[in-house]
């Protein structure tokens, strides 16, 4: 990990600035970032995802924690960003829309055609928030708050008897 940007929308420039590096360089490789979706209400984001486009940055991958839930509750409440999706592919990205578990064939397919495309890619990540613990599934009262030793005793039992 490059850089811990927190959810202020800075990620993506970061990213962005990366992916620029190593086309400038000549180097292999890929740049990963993550967003929140309610991160994408930050107008840096766009400015970073413009300029992405625009420079070709095909070596950057950008994966939307799609889960509607962001601190102060519902993204649709909040300030509803309406398609992400729809949005990345208007400014010239490459938009995959998985859920969880197709996210690792999907990596797989991004790094092999990594080297023959010049657009950007945006993964639509379908996630639930607190997935497979009763007291915290889509509960945006879990966001960035760490749970009481007593409440991590009962999510963990939850989660083993869920791998079970």
């Amino acid at each position: 990990m490059e850089v811990s940007t927190g959810s202020l929308g800075q990620g993506l420039s970061v990213a962005a600035g990366l992916a620029a590096g190593l086309r400038l360089t000549g180097e292999d490789g890929l740049v990963f970032t993550v967003l929140g979706d309610g991160e994408c209400e930050e107008g840096q984001v766009w400015e970073a995802a413009m300029f992405a486009a625009h420079q070709k940055l095909g070596r950057l991958v950008a994966i939307i924690d799609n889960n509607e839930l962001q601190i102060d509750g519902c993204i649709h409440d909040v300030c509803d960003p309406g398609d992400l999706g729809e949005k990345f592919a208007a400014f010239g990205w490459d938009v995959q829309r998985v859920d969880i578990p197709a996210l690792i064939e999907l990596f797989g397919r991004i790094k092999a055609e990594a080297a023959d495309t010049a657009r950007p890619v945006c993964v639509i990540a379908r996630t639930v928030k607190g997935k497979g613990v009763s007291f915290m599934e889509n509960q945006a009262g879990w966001h960035g708050k760490a749970p009481k030793p007593e409440e991590l005793e009962k999510a963990l039992a939850e989660l083993s008897a869920d791998a079970e």
